[in-house]
């Protein structure tokens, strides 16, 4: 679906390795080490509403879906949704579709989100996350009322939802053994906000936070490893309409059948020995 958008700007695969450094000022800045927690970039891409069958099935072939669990696709399908690893360096096509400003443009402070020229409908924010506090991602607006249908494996079911939003979690926890699992949890936000005491982060002390009831989706959560400069995608099927796959993924704006695709992709890590001493310190607290 991405590949579909870079055809307008004529290219012909959405990635390839090469061994080119990226550029400076790129918003796919070359992936390093950091040891302030682990650091991502998120894109909202939109695409076309007149894709073709071939045209998906193209893109897919760039997308390694057999990295995630195949029981993990078999649920994501049943509620509209698809998702797969990106691996590699990307192209300058990427690049250019990512960011069409000039080169020399300065870049947004950290933990901006910006829009950038319309013709490319995406979108990007920069975030750092550390073990066990997930950042959230805003899919959508806040809707007066959704009915959607759910499935699992003993089948579908409707369920209405007042004042409802659709969020992604994103998180990261150590792997066993080294590395970093990366995750993306759809979440539905919904009813009126309330007062309830929460904990800061730490999880010492508590305050009074406006929050609303929150609806996990625990056996969508999509968990991939990941190397640094990997990025996970997700995205809706064509036929999600009613589904979550379509609530999340539904472009923003007026034009009937567009859909959006996210793409979460890995910067910078912290040193292995610091990012385990700070799991260890969240599950001996």
């Amino acid at each position: 679906m991405l590949l579909v958008a870079l055809a307008a700007v004529g290219c012909s695969t959405l990635l390839s390795v090469n061994d080119k450094p990226l550029p400076v000022g790129s918003p796919l800045r070359t992936a390093g080490r950091s040891s302030d927690g682990v650091r991502f970039e998120v894109y909202w891409a939109t695409l076309p509403p007149d894709v073709e069958a071939d045209d998906q099935a193209s893109l897919w072939r760039f997308v390694q879906e057999e990295r995630l669990d195949e029981g993990l696709r078999a649920r994501l399908q049943r509620n509209g949704l698809r998702a797969g690893v990106v691996g590699g360096v990307p192209p300058q096509e990427i690049m250019r579709l990512l960011d069409p400003r000039p080169s020399d443009a300065p870049d947004d402070a950290d933990g901006t989100v910006s829009r950038l020229s319309a013709p490319t409908g995406v979108k990007k924010q920069e975030m750092t996350v550390r073990p066990g506090e997930p950042a959230q991602v805003n899919a959508s607006e806040v809707s007066p009322e959704a009915t959607l249908l759910l499935a699992d494996e003993r089948g579908p079911w409707g369920e209405t939802f007042q004042r409802v939003q659709a969020i992604y979690k994103v998180g990261v926890e150590p792997r066993r053994g080294g590395g970093h699992l990366i995750s993306v949890a759809p979440e539905l936000h919904h009813g009126e906000a309330r007062m309830r005491w929460v904990a800061d982060g730490a999880g010492a002390i508590t305050r009074p936070k406006a929050t609303r009831e929150e609806r996990a989706f625990p056996d969508l959560r999509i968990e991939a490893p990941l190397m640094v400069g990997e990025m996970l995608l997700v995205t809706s099927l064509s036929d999600s309409q009613s589904r979550l796959g379509d609530f999340f993924h539904r472009a923003d704006g007026e034009v009937s059948g567009a859909r959006k695709a996210i793409l979460v992709r890995l910067v910078q890590t912290p040193p292995e020995a610091d990012f385990a001493a700070a799991a260890a310190d969240r599950l001996d607290f």
